[in-house]
């Protein structure tokens, strides 16, 4: 096996920074902002006129508090807080020195972050100094405004609500600078969408500190009187948001199910309906099992973030779906999620595809179970799928119900799924052995390397090369040779796992992939299964028989291997099994790539 060597002139595209990176780029933009203003400019600030006898320690908790009580409103793929910290970030402009001003925001922000959002690492920097480089320029604002001019009171006013207007709008700015960094379909058009959700609010909940400011140097025992406007007006929000919310909700019922009663094409209606479910929810995936009638194959079509939609392909392992209807057709909870009791075979399903959270309806008409409709992963940091998620999934669920029961769906599912698994059939396996082929194995490897970065468990592979079967093929002829091969296609086909694949790639070239978790021992147990099928001579007819070894490679896979790596090691171990003559299995150590000769595992 040689490498095609590239040619000098061809030119290279530079490597395209990844999005982490370009987030941690961003980063250290806004935190080198924030100190160069925090050091240089803010320190020589003037101090407030009049001053309250608050230890700063207390400053810090009611920034605390003031950002537990928030409003979450969900901005495409993560949720935009409001709070009351600008309630006391205005009364700080007022009464505190700007220095202390900031670290306390800093330091009780960053206290909730990590303690109740339970935020860390790159997301906890990003929102860590946003607050900062925001509350530089509100204090920089306001003393250049307020001092700017010997007009007193009013003029005050105007220029905290202008610190607090460019603080909200630093703040989204910053915002939606790591989510178009983050997506890049992210249009121009939702910024000014962001400032017009969080102008109003946060102008209403300065005028509010600006009471705060003059009671406290007035009166301090008279702040507790403001705690019920800011409970107001915080509540007000919430109903504010939630009506968005729903709003947005009806108009997406409205999308999603003319989807499925205007396409007359079943799959793209399927997958086009699966994506909008997805955006509804703002979830990673969402997926459609549908049983056919009879003993027709269920299918699945679903549509995961970052992966290329599928429509109505047979699915192969029915077991979660079975298991799912039931344990809701027994507890009668058609609609459920996550977390909403005593462990539920949905928490069971959750935690073995290491899903952060599910949600799953099951589409019933007339008694009769059609399918699954299964939403998992909600994306943001803040909460999870709740009781008003589960009212929407169960009207979406109850749509592509009825779209089967009325049979326009139906009978299209049933002509698609024929000739699908007919055409698919033929293009991932084998003609003469029934096998897997090569591109089913290796999409196959793909899904269980993906699915073990999830949840640990790693497969491996074997590469097997059958040793003698060119002597049996040329001396017999080729019908001999092709029987040779289609028993040993049985057999090994019998010596694997049911969630195993045995595939043939081609020749007498053949490939198992043992699915984690699986250790040497396990595939030990494997190849040991495999030589004595092997020591067992194969029928020819005629009175003929021959009997063929096999050089194994073996290779184990893990978080630093992708399925080209995982692959090539398990070929690279089988050909230095062929080396060492032949019959032997080989399990891949990284001196093959160096050494010309390895010890092999004894042949069982």
């Amino acid at each position: 096996m040689a490498a095609t060597p590239v040619a000098a002139s061809t030119p290279t595209a530079p490597p395209r920074l990844s999005v982490r990176r370009r987030i941690i780029l961003l980063v250290a933009f806004l935190a080198t902002a924030a100190g160069a203003l925090g050091l240089a400019v803010v320190p020589h600030l003037p101090g407030p006129e009049v001053t309250l006898d608050l230890p700063w320690i207390a400053w810090v908790a009611a920034f605390a508090i003031s950002e537990v009580l928030v409003v979450h409103v969900q901005l495409q793929r993560d949720s935009h807080s409001f709070s009351l910290t600008d309630l006391v970030l205005v009364a700080g402009l007022y009464l505190l020195e700007p220095t202390a001003l900031i670290t306390a925001q800093v330091a009780g922000v960053g206290l909730i972050l990590v303690l109740h959002r339970r935020q860390y690492g790159l997301k906890l920097a990003f929102n860590v100094v946003q607050y900062s480089l925001a509350g530089c320029l509100a204090t920089i604002v306001f003393s250049t405004l307020g001092r700017a001019t010997a007009l007193p009171g009013a003029w005050d006013w105007v220029a905290a609500l202008a610190a607090v207007g460019v603080s909200t709008a630093t703040a989204c700015a910053c915002i939606y600078a790591v989510m178009r960094v983050s997506e890049a379909s992210l249009g121009l058009g939702e910024l000014p969408r962001m400032l017009a959700l969080s102008l109003p609010f946060a102008l209403g909940v300065a005028a509010v500190g600006l009471l705060a400011a003059d009671t406290a140097a007035q009166n301090p025992a008279s702040l507790v009187l403001l705690a019920l406007p800011s409970g107001l007006l915080i509540a007000a929000y919430r109903a504010y948001a939630k009506a968005r919310e729903q709003q947005n909700n009806l108009r997406l019922l409205h999308e999603i199910t003319s989807l499925l009663y205007n396409s007359d094409d079943a799959p793209t209606a399927l997958t086009d309906f699966l994506t909008a479910v997805r955006g509804a929810f703002r979830a990673e995936s969402a997926e459609l099992v549908l049983f056919g009638e009879g003993d027709a194959a269920p299918t699945l079509s679903r549509s995961r973030d970052g992966e290329k939609p599928i429509a109505l392909r047979v699915l192969e392992r029915r077991e979660d779906a079975d298991r799912l209807v039931a344990w809701a057709t027994e507890s009668d909870l058609h609609t459920t999620r996550t977390g909403a009791g005593p462990q539920s075979e949905l928490d069971r399903y959750a935690a073995r595809n290491a899903l952060k959270d599910a949600m799953v309806s099951v589409l019933i008409t007339e008694g009769r179970v059609q399918g699954l409709l299964l939403v998992s992963g909600r994306l943001g940091d803040v909460g999870t799928f709740a009781g008003s998620d589960l009212a929407l999934l169960e009207t979406f669920a109850r749509h592509v119900a009825t779209s089967l029961d009325r049979g326009r769906l139906e009978t299209d599912l049933r002509r698609v799924i024929e000739l699908q698994e007919e055409l698919r059939h033929a293009a991932m396996h084998d003609p003469l052995t029934e096998l897997p082929n090569r591109t089913l194995f290796l999409d196959r490897t793909e899904h269980d390397l993906h699915l073990a970065g999830r949840n640990g468990q790693w497969p491996a592979v074997l590469y097997i090369d059958l040793d003698g079967f060119k002597p049996v093929n040329d001396t017999y002829g080729h019908q001999a040779g092709d029987l040779l091969l289609k028993v040993f296609s049985q057999r090994l086909h019998a010596c694997v796992r049911t969630a195993d694949t045995a595939a043939r790639l081609g020749g007498d070239e053949f490939a198992v992939l043992l699915h984690g978790p699986i250790d040497v021992e396990g595939v030990e147990t494997a190849l040991a299964r495999i030589r004595t099928e092997l020591d067992v001579p194969v029928d020819l007819g005629g009175g003929r028989t021959a009997k063929v070894g096999a050089s194994i490679g073996v290779a184990f896979s893990g978080a630093d291997t992708d399925i080209d790596g995982l692959i090539r090691r398990a070929d690279l171990a089988m050909y230095t099994a062929k080396r060492n003559g032949r019959g032997v299995s080989v399990f891949y150590d990284p001196s093959l790539e160096d050494e010309p000769t390895v010890v092999t595992a004894p042949r069982d």
